[in-house]
């Protein structure tokens, strides 16, 4: 039931596409696509990846012009060239891999974008943007040092500043009721910093801008959104008010119910006796001495806050980053090269996929075949036959929404391209998975059949280390949840399928 129910504005439509369509060579990806966003309302915006959902997005904020409809604005048809062009409107988008400049200071990144608005005979007027950022972070219930870097803030605190970037632009260029598109804009938020977050966006509706909102998370979409839109094929298949339920959203959304146990917590194997991951000590930047061990066929969770160094421990089991201690895999101790991980069977899903993850500019069959285990798959044998089959086989498993396995992966949604990363370990009989965040922007249909495939992997004997903000995740999934506060373990809670793990008895160690 939506707690935050706000009447929809009389007010004329302020961003809204009207029988929008589009295609890509041959791929129809929107079919008649009309939705709007009134002034003061947030509309959530549903679907599996693939759905269109990041097309109209795109559509709306000038990235593509549709091939058939057309966007309306103010009840007039209008078209929208560029980003900048639609800034200059009053429709900006905030991502969720996120466009501040982390070297820049925070006064200036405020203002990227509009920086002529700031510059007098080619003399960029440094005290007037500094003046504009200090007075909109007032207004805003803010607080920031206007000239340090972003890159002196934490990731949630630097999502803040992507929402106050949109009504930085707003602000300067005078716009009348602006719609601001969140897209994912809390994948990777948790605790005090997503509720910071939601506090703002409800405060800026209240104001009397606009929301088109974008989430994997139900929870969120049905708690904060005013009505929302479902898109299945490029389609929108309904449009339902914040009183549905979630079992509702996922039907329409995937077009079956949710599994009573999408966890499948009843095939919880349990640990055996042989330990096939283990940390001695592990310590990094972050992260301090940290020792443990995951047996044969058990999932191991990891939860924490922000900065509770638990993503730092997955980067520094697999190598990914540097670390002091021991790692030992199925009892032998590995290198700080990642190849040694690699042959020992080890596979590891980052946090951040487009920077760690997929190769962007190769194809979906070229990164599902980059890896290969040093234990004698294809070594020096490359065959492209093969290759294409097993390309096709996990494109088919994963349920991967692609043309083909020859599409580059830059040109799949950010789920789809997630799927990718995740086949790209599994394909190659990775038995040791180190997993942060593994279904981060991945919707619901393709969550189960992940959530599945872990299930099959311990089945067969293989561990996993799943770090994960989603509590429901760790404690579905989790045989037992290690968590961390300030860089170090603090508690251990166990789930088994008889007595899951009680969220109130993770959150008090995590805080």
């Amino acid at each position: 039931m939506n707690q935050h129910a706000h009447a929809q504005s009389s007010e004329p439509t302020s961003l809204g596409v009207a029988g929008a369509g589009m295609v890509f060579d041959t791929n129809v990806v929107l079919r008649d696509v009309t939705m709007h966003v009134n002034p003061g309302e947030i509309v959530g915006l549903i679907g599996e990846n693939g759905a269109g959902k990041s097309t109209v997005m795109d559509i709306l904020c000038g990235v593509l012009q549709p091939t058939a409809g057309t966007v309306v604005m103010d009840g007039s048809d209008v078209e929208l060239h560029t980003p900048v062009d639609a800034a200059r409107r009053g429709v900006y988008r905030v991502f969720q891999e996120q466009s501040v400049i982390p070297r820049l200071p925070v006064f200036v990144n405020l203002c990227l974008g509009a920086e002529e608005h700031f510059t007098v005979a080619g003399v960029f007027r440094k005290r007037v943007a500094q003046q504009h950022a200090r007075d909109l972070l007032a207004d805003l219930g803010l607080s920031y040092d206007v000239d340090k870097p972003v890159s002196a803030y934490s990731f949630g605190q630097r999502q803040l500043l992507e929402l106050a970037r949109a009504v930085s632009l707003s602000r300067i260029y005078e716009t009348r009721d602006p719609v601001i598109l969140l897209d994912e804009p809390t994948a990777a938020l948790s605790g005090g910093e997503l509720e910071l977050f939601f506090a703002l966006v409800t405060r800026l509706r209240d104001a009397g801008t606009g929301f088109l909102f974008v989430s994997h998370r139900l929870n969120e979409l049905l708690d904060y959104s005013d009505r929302l839109y479902v898109m299945k094929d490029g389609a929108v298949v309904a449009e339902v008010p914040a009183s549905t339920s979630e079992s509702e959203l996922h039907r329409l959304m995937v077009g079956r119910e949710r599994a009573e146990d999408m966890y499948q917590k009843g095939r919880q194997c349990g640990p055996g006796d042989d330990v096939r991951l283990r940390a001695i000590a592990v310590s990094s930047d972050g992260l301090k001495p940290t020792s443990l061990a995951v047996h044969r066929g058990e999932v191991v969770g990891v939860g924490g806050l922000l900065g509770s160094g638990k993503n730092q421990l997955a980067a520094a089991l697999f190598g990914a980053a540097g670390y002091r201690g021991t790692v030992e895999i199925d009892g032998a101790a590995m290198s700080g090269r990642l190849g040694d991980r690699v042959a020992a069977g080890a596979g590891y899903i980052p946090l951040h996929r487009h920077a760690e993850g997929a190769s962007l500019g190769l194809t979906v069959s070229q990164n599902i075949n980059e890896v290969r285990l040093g234990r004698g798959a294809d070594i020096g044998l490359r065959s492209p036959r093969r290759e294409r089959a097993r390309a096709k086989e996990w494109v088919d498993k994963l349920r991967v929404r692609t043309r083909s396995p020859e599409q580059t992966v830059r040109t799949l949604s950010g789920g789809n391209q997630q799927k990718v990363v995740f086949a790209k370990w599994l394909s190659q009989g990775a038995e040791v998975l180190i997993a942060d965040n593994p279904t981060r922007g991945v919707d619901a249909g393709a969550k189960e059949e992940i959530y599945a495939i872990m299930r099959d992997l311990t089945a067969s004997g293989a561990s996993v280390l799943l770090v994960s903000d989603d509590l429901s995740e760790l404690i579905g999934l989790s045989d037992r949840i290690l968590v961390m506060h300030d860089g170090e373990i603090v508690g251990e809670v166990a789930s088994t399928p008889d007595s899951p793990a009680r969220e109130e008895d993770v959150v008090s160690l995590m805080v």
